[in-house]
């Protein structure tokens, strides 16, 4: 790469005359001086020589550049002329070695001329020179001017984006970026406009053939109006003859029943006439068999009381033979238990004894077999002591100790199990004296306790069994004249009720009557009968909120409402609620409001369903905004409670009413509605009657008497004297039970302890037998070794053979003889005791025994009499039994020829009725059909006026008569013979209001949409015209779209060229400026040095949108780049420009008081970088305001 060898300056600002400067073959070249030194202007002459605007070299135009020199005011002195023009010329050396003299000339007018090697160039020549050695004139990418190193990372992201731009020569695509871009939106927008155009058209055709279908449209639908009213006619014809003929049926019918109820009634009075006769005669018969079952009766209630005693008493000695039997059983089994015991005892003893007698005879051969004289006495003395002295001693003393332990602990062991069986002696002895003593005294007790309380419950029992008929008598009575009073009111109130279930007859009969002289439709009907409850449960509240409106009349209009009461005028029918579609007004409901007051309350228009959707106005007219609440409580609270009270009504499920006014009505649970009456309901209360009376005098005639409650009653009082002595006796008994049983638990409390401390010491004993018998063994051991010769000698198997016959041994064997008789003396004394009891139990067996035979033997006698008495009793209660079942069988034909008789007053009664019905009915039947035959005749005349082509078999729509006054409706109306063939099967079923409707609303919206449709007819010639404008926009769209396609293709070409060198020169200057930064930041505090880097505004067109530059110094947070110091910004900057240089290298790079802003450590970091990174391609000229050592 080239390098800057000097410069030649000419009248250059502050260089007068002509200045070389040479700048060496260093890599490195610092001018340091003072302020106004020329610093800057030799860093201006050097901007200036490589083409630098003016406006960038502190003067505003190229004349403030030629030297000036100050006046000299001295008289002496000559005014000399200032110069009119400068020049600045760089001597350059490139990498061949060949000089290269680039001159730029500031002419007097305040130009400037360009020169290479003293040859005159234009600008562009000399900048492309420049460039060709990498020297960017706009990108200035070889110096900083004085006090710009802060501005360079202080720029926008705009300008340092542009910066980039310049340097990675993406620039140069500025002009034909942009050119072709408003060429492809040109081109984009004339397809558009072309596109927009034809679209256009294109809906103009399309709208010229739906005109053509239109009119084809219009055409069928007027065809497919006139079929349907054709239809319609046919339809309403052919039902209209279908009703006919079904109602002149209806005719015949009614009058053959006619016929039949007349003949009915004849015979229905002759058999009444008949029964009534019978029912007289078995009547008679019935009272006698009365007298006789009374009589009986009374016989039968004496021998029952007769009875009572005798079952107490044999009761009370069956108990006391079963309890007398069970003591005898435990007695035996006790006695088997002591027996056996007496028998261990004894078996114990003779053990016992068995061992003493073997312990005497032991000892006795022991003396016998070991006799020694004085001098073997001797011998074993002296052996005696050497076996003490040679550790003997030692070892029997320890003997001795562990020996009187084994001792202590086996007293002790012998002590607590002597305690432990003394307990538990005194728990057996406790047990037996509960089990035999006290227990079969509280048996006897309680036996005569139970006894006596069994008499009572049976003497109470049948007091309260004569109390309990003699009360149920009197509720039974009671009852019976209540049921009677309540069958009375029934019956008054079926009275009523039928009066009412008349006039509900009535209203429907009037309702049926006025359909049949309305036209079909115009009555909907009762207001109960449209409507019904969503759920079951709303069914009281929904006839609350109907109220006065429950029996209304729905009708369409107010014509015929008006027309319905002039009918029931003049027939006096009665009077009704009318409530006509047309007329009624409703409030507006916000619905959706209420619903969200309370989750158990909703409008009672939700809880309606009705099927026809014509009658929805007056179900709302009659409803209102009336809501139906779960409970009075939710309509307290929404009346009162709540934050916004309401003033609707609210009914409650069962019937209850908060009104508007607030005023609350309770509700009703057997409120009526419709017809309740029924002949069914009036025969069984009527039966029912004449039942509560013959129950009333059976229950008089069974009434128990006073003086045998009486008799029970002093019998129970003397009971009562004697059972609290028995209980006394009782709790007596049961205390010394008690008594026992607590010192038992405290003795097998104690027995338990005494187990515990026993197994403890038997397990020390254990211890302490195996610590003795290792002692014996060692002792064993040395006396084998010291009385070896002695025991051969005299022929003992051991010394303790001798031993145990002298000395301590005798005091052993005495106290083994005292334990051995103390022992069978223990034995014998419990052997005693033992015997003793054994005696007592049989005395006692042998008392209950006597008892037994004396209690069975009063026990067979008092059966015996309980036999025949029973037996006795049993044949009165057969006898009555059968004369019971015979006056049933009498009273049962009695009832039974009553309610026939009854039932055929009542059958007469509703043949009479219904032959009035039948007459009604006929009236009814014959009105219709004059009805039907008129509405026929008035559908033949409106197909006249509208000349409806009506097919017919016989007879002209012309013969029909337009006037009203016609004689024989039903002759005129049936000349005309209608032909059906052309009626759907599907209408000919069963006549249908909503098919009607259906058809009706079929030609009402054909009728709208005729009106709707409005054919066009030149549509064709117009549809023409614009086919052939399309043809010629489509050629002018396709060349549009050709157009911009080849736009688009070279703007994008451009543009990724563009793109493509921006981002060259951004990836290469971001992957470095971190590297930069950071040798020029790091330092021993921070090795790693700082951070920087650059982030894309838009990474689609970087170059339209910006670039931030973000630096981090050591050690410091994130800070936005105005926030740092002038030194931080400065070590930012130079990082930008060292990285931007790596890419787009100049030979030279000039840097003018970059020093400004920082310190002396700043200075040697850059130093450095410059020294490590200077050298032949990258040339440094700097000047510095103050003096470093580099």
């Amino acid at each position: 790469m080239g390098r800057l060898v000097g410069l030649e300056l000419h009248n250059f600002k502050s260089y007068k005359g002509t200045a070389k400067i040479g700048f060496g073959d260093a890599s490195f070249t610092s001018i340091i001086g003072p302020n106004g030194a020329g610093k800057s202007n030799m860093m201006d002459a050097i901007s200036f020589v490589l083409g630098v605007q003016s406006s960038h070299l502190r003067s505003q135009n190229l004349k403030d550049l030629v030297y000036r020199g100050r006046a000299e005011m001295s008289a002496d002195s000559v005014a000399l002329e200032d110069p009119k023009s400068a020049s600045v010329c760089a001597i350059y050396e490139k990498d061949d070695g060949e000089l290269l003299h680039l001159k730029r000339t500031i002419t007097p007018a305040g130009g400037s001329d360009y020169k290479i090697n003293d040859m005159n160039v234009t600008a562009l020549q000399y900048s492309m020179a420049l460039k060709a050695e990498n020297i960017l004139i706009k990108a200035r990418n070889f110096l900083v001017f004085q006090g710009d190193i802060e501005n360079v990372a202080s720029q926008s992201p705009k300008d340092i984006a542009k910066l980039i731009e310049t340097i990675s020569g993406s620039a140069e695509h500025i002009n034909d970026y942009e050119k072709l871009k408003e060429e492809h939106e040109a081109a984009h927008e004339m397809a558009t406009e072309v596109f927009s155009r034809k679209r256009n058209l294109n809906s103009e055709s399309k709208q010229y053939k739906e005109q053509m279908k239109e009119r084809e449209i219009f055409e069928l639908k007027l065809t497919e109006k006139s079929n349907l009213i054709k239809t319609l006619h046919l339809f309403r014809i052919f039902h209209n003859e279908k009703r006919h003929f079904q109602i002149l049926g209806d005719v015949r019918r009614v009058k053959a029943s006619i016929e039949e109820k007349k003949s009915k009634l004849a015979d229905q009075e002759a058999q009444y006439k008949e029964l009534m006769a019978d029912y007289a005669a078995e009547n008679l018969r019935s009272k006698k068999s009365e007298l006789k079952v009374a009589e009986l009766r009374t016989s039968i209630e004496t021998s029952k009381r007769d009875l009572i005693p005798i079952k107490a008493n044999t009761t009370s000695l069956a108990t006391k033979i079963q309890l007398t039997k069970k003591k005898i059983d435990d007695l035996n089994r006790d006695l088997d238990s002591q027996i056996q015991q007496e028998l261990k005892l004894r078996q114990k003893l003779s053990e016992a004894e068995k061992l003493s007698e073997d312990f005497e005879t032991r000892i006795r051969e022991m003396h016998n077999k070991i006799q020694l004289s004085s001098e073997d006495v001797k011998e074993y003395e002296s052996l005696r002591n050497k076996f003490l002295a040679h550790g003997g001693y030692q070892l029997e003393e320890g003997l001795s100790q562990l020996t009187n332990e084994k001792d202590s602990l086996e007293a002790s062991v012998k002590s607590y199990k002597k305690q432990n069986d003394n307990a538990l002696s005194r728990i057996s002895e406790l047990q037996s004296e509960i089990q035999f003593n006290f227990e079969a005294t509280l048996s006897d007790l309680q036996a005569e306790l139970k006894n006596q309380m069994a008499c009572k419950a049976n003497k109470v029992r049948a007091k309260e069994t004569l109390l309990a008929k003699k009360e149920k008598a009197n509720l039974t009575e009671l009852e019976l004249n209540s049921a009677l009073k309540d069958t009375l009111l029934k019956l008054e109130e079926l009275s009523s009720e039928q009066k009412e279930s008349k006039k509900q007859k009535r209203l429907r009969e009037n309702v049926s009557m006025l359909r049949n002289m309305v036209k079909e439709g115009a009555i909907k009907g009762l207001m109960h009968e449209l409507v019904n409850c969503s759920q079951k449960k709303y069914e009281m509240a929904l006839q609350t909120v109907l109220g006065k409106n429950i029996d209304a009349i729905v009708v369409e209009s107010t014509a015929v409402a008006y027309k319905c009461i002039e009918l029931l005028k003049e027939r006096r029918a009665g009077t009704a609620t009318f409530i006509p579609l047309d007329s009624i007004v409703n409030d507006q409901i916000n619905l959706n409001y209420l619903r969200s007051l309370h989750e158990d309350a909703r409008p009672a228009i939700d809880v309606i369903r009705f099927e026809d959707s014509t009658i929805e106005r007056a179900v709302q007219f009659v409803v209102g905004d009336a809501m139906i609440v779960d409970s009075i409580d939710v309509a307290r609270e929404l009346k009162w409670n709540s934050n916004t009270a309401l003033s609707n009504k609210m009914v409650s499920l069962d019937g209850s009413i908060v009104h508007k006014s607030g005023l609350m009505t309770g509700g009703s649970q057997g409120q009526k509605s419709g017809l309740r009456w029924s002949k069914e309901q009036w025969n069984q209360l009527s039966a029912k009657k004449d039942e509560i009376t013959e129950q009333l005098a059976k229950v008089a005639s069974e009434r128990p008497s006073a003086i045998d409650i009486n008799n029970l009653t002093d019998e129970i009082s003397q009971i009562d004297d004697t059972l609290p002595l028995i209980r006394s006796k009782i709790s007596s008994t049961e205390r010394q039970i008690n008594e026992r049983k607590v010192e038992i638990d405290f003795h097998s409390e104690v027995a338990s302890g005494l187990q515990e401390k026993i197994d403890e010491k038997l397990k020390d004993l254990s211890d302490i037998q195996g610590k003795v018998f290792s002692m014996e063994s060692k002792i064993k051991e040395l006396q084998n070794k010291v009385y070896k010769s002695f025991c051969e000698h005299h022929n003992l198997e051991s010394i303790s053979d001798y031993e145990s016959i002298h000395g301590a041994a005798l005091r052993v064997h005495a106290r083994e003889r005292a334990e051995l008789q103390k022992a069978i003396s223990s034995i014998r004394n419990q052997l005693d005791f033992q015997s003793e009891r054994i005696k007592e139990t049989n005395n006692r067996i042998e008392k209950l025994q006597t008892n037994l035979e004396s209690f069975e033997s009063k026990y067979a006698k008092l059966d015996q009499e309980l036999a025949s008495v029973t037996a006795e009793l049993d044949q009165k209660e057969a006898e009555l039994q059968a004369h019971t079942e015979a006056i049933r069988a009498q009273a049962d034909a009695l009832s039974l020829k009553m309610k026939e008789g009854k039932s055929m007053e009542i059958t007469m009664k509703d043949l009479e009725s219904d032959l009035k019905a039948l007459n009604k009915e006929l009236m009814n039947c014959e009105e219709l059909v004059l009805k039907i035959d008129s509405e026929r005749l008035n559908m033949f005349k409106n197909c006249k006026i509208e000349n409806v082509d009506l097919p017919l078999e016989d007879g002209f729509l012309e013969s029909v008569s337009l006037g009203s006054d016609i004689d024989d409706v039903s002759s005129i109306a049936y000349q005309i013979r209608v032909d059906y063939s052309m009626l759907d099967f599907k209408y000919q079923d069963h006549y249908s209001a909503k098919v009607d409707a259906e058809i009706r609303v079929q030609i009402e919206n054909i009728e709208k949409e005729l009106q709707l449709l409005t054919p066009n007819a030149k549509a064709l010639e117009r549809l023409k015209e614009v086919d052939h404008k399309l043809k010629e926009f489509d050629r002018e769209f396709t060349k549009a779209r050709q157009t911009e396609k080849k736009t688009m293709e070279k703007f994008n070409k451009v543009k990724s060229q563009r793109s493509e060198l921006f981002m060259k020169a951004f990836t290469h200057i971001s992957e470095r400026i971190d590297s930069i930064y950071k040798e020029l930041t790091k330092s021993n505090e921070s090795p790693l040095g700082g951070s920087a880097y650059l982030t894309l505004e838009d990474e689609d067109e970087p170059y339209l949108a910006g670039i931030k530059y973000h630096a981090m110094p050591p050690m410091k947070r994130f800070r936005d780049m105005d926030l740092l110091s002038g030194g931080e910004k400065t070590m930012a900057a130079l990082a930008l420009l060292f990285a931007i240089h790596s890419y787009q290298p100049a030979p030279f790079f000039v840097l003018d008081e970059i020093d400004a802003a920082l310190d002396n450590s700043n200075v040697l970091k850059i130093s450095n970088y410059i020294k490590k990174h200077a050298g032949p391609n990258f040339s440094v000229h700097c000047h510095f305001f103050k003096e470093y050592t580099l």
